[in-house]
């Protein structure tokens, strides 16, 4: 009988580390602290596969929002039954099959499953962005001004269907830290806190009163969904709208992270990002930090930054117009209230531009991100020449580097990224007042 006991508790245990474990088939140990350094690797372009059934790759043809059961390959590694969905909408709806987005969930269908200690994971197909650097550049500028950053890198992505693909290189994406409780833990040290997203836009962060039907439309609740309590941002944006002015600033500190917003418009100015809160009032995410009682500001999605988000799409704004963007009103036209609230504060003001000049004279400098630019360049170069599916060619790959495509007359025209970089780091420091 002790030699059954031991025997059925040895199972357990194995069972149980195998709950709580990497999920993995030969994937190695479990990993308590996500290990961002071999997930998101900076040197190399990694490759992923995604493997799925006939049906339920067909499923996910008919409901691409959905998540189906597949598996994950990476390395040696191999992750059954994990959630696989298309992801984006823009970047779904504006890049023919197959180089759609994907996101995968290691936890919906095992519990306790894991990536190397994260539970999601992003791959984004760089849409309207023939450089396929912009959100790398994006979230890397971002942290260098002090903001709660996604992680990124290139991965090469492929998938296997039954009678479709046989490892079909999808091609050059990015993979891309999701914001969720694993997230928040590294960020602020707790995961306990309410999460908002903003929606696709519209997210204006105006008044819409007490009640919280009307927010629904606009924001959507990404933790605490049962309890489902919006108070804390109803009245975060009660603050920020209907506090007068003279008593604005003790009261917005009281339920807002104004320096971390700071560090956040100061990154989003020098990247001329109106894909945002700037601009059609979308992508980003409000956490209420338990630890400070304050709501923490967080970018997301970022391909559109380089000033890409150009006239007609949305804010009226040209190509010329995003290289010398307003510095003291960095927003497209029409309402922003978050950030004309903040700024009409002198003392938030000074800290901003000189939290920008700090950027453009560092990280944002012409000397160091033609340098970054030209380092993953070189990393993925040979890798996007041989992705068939990328929405621009590869000669257009190379010329957005260093001129604008198709010119620099179109006033739609995609930005270079070295010309970018040197016409807007020498605008912002014109703009600077003497």
């Amino acid at each position: 009988m002790k030699r059954i006991g031991v025997l059925l508790a040895v199972l357990f245990l194995a069972a149980a580390g195998l709950c709580c474990g990497g999920g993995s088939v030969g994937g190695g140990p479990a990993f308590s602290e996500p290990e961002y350094s071999l997930i998101f690797r900076r040197q190399a372009v990694d490759e992923y596969e995604l493997v799925f059934t006939l049906s339920n790759w067909q499923s996910l043809q008919r409901r691409p929002f959905e998540y189906v059961p597949g598996t994950l390959k990476f390395t040696d590694e191999t992750y059954e039954n994990v959630g696989i969905r298309y992801r984006g909408n823009s970047s779904f709806y504006g890049v023919p099959p197959p180089k759609k987005p994907f996101k995968v969930d290691f936890n919906l269908y095992v519990s306790g499953q894991h990536f190397h200690g994260v539970k999601k994971l992003n791959f984004a197909n760089s849409l309207w962005d023939p450089s396929m650097m912009r959100e790398v550049l994006g979230y890397d500028t971002f942290a260098a001004a002090g903001c709660p950053a996604s992680r990124t890198s290139h991965v090469k992505l492929y998938v296997s269907v039954p009678g479709i693909y046989e490892r079909e290189l999808f091609g050059v994406y990015i993979a891309i830290e999701q914001v969720d409780k694993v997230y928040l833990t590294d960020r602020f040290s707790n995961n306990g806190g309410n999460l908002y997203k903003a929606a696709m836009w519209g997210a204006d962060l105006k008044w819409l009163g007490g009640e919280t039907a009307p927010y629904r439309e606009c924001y959507e609740k990404k933790s605490n969904e049962v309890l489902d309590d919006w108070s804390d941002l109803i009245h975060f944006i009660d603050v920020l709208n209907n506090t007068d002015s003279a008593s604005f600033k003790t009261e917005i500190e009281k339920v807002f992270n104004v320096d971390g917003c700071l560090s956040y418009l100061a990154a989003n100015t020098a990247l001329s990002n109106l894909d945002s809160v700037a601009g059609r009032n979308c992508n980003f995410y409000l956490y209420n930090n338990p630890a400070t009682g304050k709501f923490e500001f967080i970018p997301w999605d970022l391909n559109e930054v380089f000033g890409n988000h150009t006239f007609p799409r949305d804010n009226g704004l040209t190509a010329d117009e995003m290289l010398t963007l307003d510095i003291y009103k960095p927003v497209s036209p029409g309402e922003h209230v978050l950030i004309e609230r903040i700024l009409a504060v002198p003392e938030y003001m000074d800290v901003y531009l000189a939290k920008l000049r700090a950027l453009v004279e560092g990280y944002f400098s012409e000397s160091s991100m033609h340098l970054e630019i030209e380092t993953i360049y070189d990393l993925i170069k040979n890798d996007v020449y041989l992705d068939i599916y990328k929405q621009y060619s590869s000669a257009d790959f190379d010329k957005s580097i260093v001129e604008d495509i198709p010119d620099d007359t179109s006033p739609e025209r995609i930005l270079g990224l070295k010309p970018f970089v040197t016409r807007r780091v020498t605008s912002i420091l014109e703009q600077f007042e003497p």
